[in-house]
């Protein structure tokens, strides 16, 4: 193929992409590992015990499972008889009936015991997870079930917080639930449970906006890398580098092309952080161009380079930013390196001081021989 074909041929694949309304970057993503896609909602089931609840006037009757998504219900003085009806059902309510200890086990956890709610609460409700797609005006549930989820990822076993969170319909359920599954990550996290974190991502990225998504995964990826797990980091920004929001995207890719390079795949790095263009102070990414573009050169062995652009990145970055002990790491390292003893000496004492308890203080103790209180000094 001559060269004006090939120029046309480009004209015309750019022209495609313009007129398709695709993002340029979605084009260069495809091979980036991503999250897998949440667990499918299970609408058609029936319970190994059917449960006893009452209904809108107080009368019992027989939880039995759901039908493709409406409730069936069994009538204790008709044996043999059942109803399908819908969750939402202006006549219909479920109300599980409350345990008798409840207010003590309210009054325990209020004190910071959360074991008898756990405990108490239970057998009840854990098996009634996949009904909390009833309406909460038609049902007493989430109620008692919030309680229970709330002690299970405080102080319940970490196994089966994620196994409930599997279950959970997240596209029907509120913000409080939202706010303690994000807890449940970070618990993970601490736990250096990452297969775990990737399942609850795996949901989260089913029902949250990108934007809401990139909050979370962000830091998570930090705290991946810090911990060794670069296979989730690498998927985290492949899924977000999909995203339609192009300013996203190229974050996305930065930290793909960046992961890369702490892994020393120098060359898939520079191919993944080439189809970012380059970019200035002004721009929303810079940050995070110069902290990709820093990592790359120090694995291209090019510490002058890397300490420019990473240099850059601790100006413009905050102390509370997740990945700066992971910068300071990098700084330090590099300065040393390259006989900038009293640079590097500076910046030890201060990571000591900012960041005390951190694996990247740790690492850098340990490879350098350094401990608390002679880098303080």
């Amino acid at each position: 193929m001559n060269c004006n074909r090939l120029q046309a041929f480009g004209r015309l694949a750019i022209g495609f992409i313009v007129a398709c309304g695709m993002n340029p970057l979605s084009a260069q993503v495809t091979d980036l590992p991503t999250l897998d896609s949440g667990p499918e909602v299970v609408e058609t089931f029936e319970l190994e015990n059917p449960v006893t609840v009452l209904d809108i006037n107080d009368r019992p009757q027989i939880l039995v499972g759901m039908e493709e998504g409406k409730l069936r219900i069994a009538f204790p003085n008709l044996p043999g008889a059942e109803a399908i009806v819908p969750v939402d059902g202006k006549a219909s309510y479920v109300k599980i009936i409350r345990p008798e200890e409840m207010d003590s086990w309210v009054a325990s956890a209020a004190k910071g015991n959360y074991g008898p709610m756990l405990n108490g609460l239970r057998p009840q409700v854990k098996p009634l997870v996949r009904f909390l797609v009833i309406p909460t005006t038609r049902t007493n549930l989430h109620e008692l079930f919030l309680r229970y989820y709330e002690s299970l990822i405080l102080t319940g076993n970490l196994d089966e917080a994620v196994a409930v969170s599997t279950e959970m319909p997240w596209n029907r359920l509120s913000s409080e639930y939202m706010n303690l599954v994000e807890r449940l990550v970070y618990r993970t996290i601490e736990e250096d449970n990452f297969e775990a974190t990737e399942q609850l991502l795996s949901i989260l990225s089913t029902v949250l906006t990108e934007e809401e998504l990139a909050n979370i995964a962000f830091p998570v990826a930090d705290a991946a890398r810090t911990a060794g797990a670069h296979g989730l980091a690498s998927k985290i920004y492949g899924s977000l580098a999909r995203s339609s929001d192009e300013e996203l995207s190229e974050k996305s890719l930065l930290w793909a092309g960046y992961s890369k390079a702490v892994t020393g795949e120098a060359y898939q790095a520079r191919m993944i952080l080439d189809q970012v263009p380059e970019m200035e102070r002004g721009d929303e990414n810079f940050l995070t161009y110069c902290l990709a573009r820093g990592r790359l050169s120090y694995a291209e062995e090019n510490l002058n380079e890397g300490l420019r652009y990473l240099s850059q990145a601790m100006v413009l970055s905050s102390v509370k930013a997740s990945f700066k002990p992971e910068l300071y790491y990098l700084l330090t390292v590099g300065y040393g390196e390259t006989g900038q003893d009293a640079a590097a000496e500076r910046l030890a004492r201060e990571f000591a001081i900012f960041y005390p308890d951190n694996p990247w203080l740790m690492k850098y103790q340990e490879e350098f021989g350094g401990s608390d209180e002679t880098t303080l000094n």
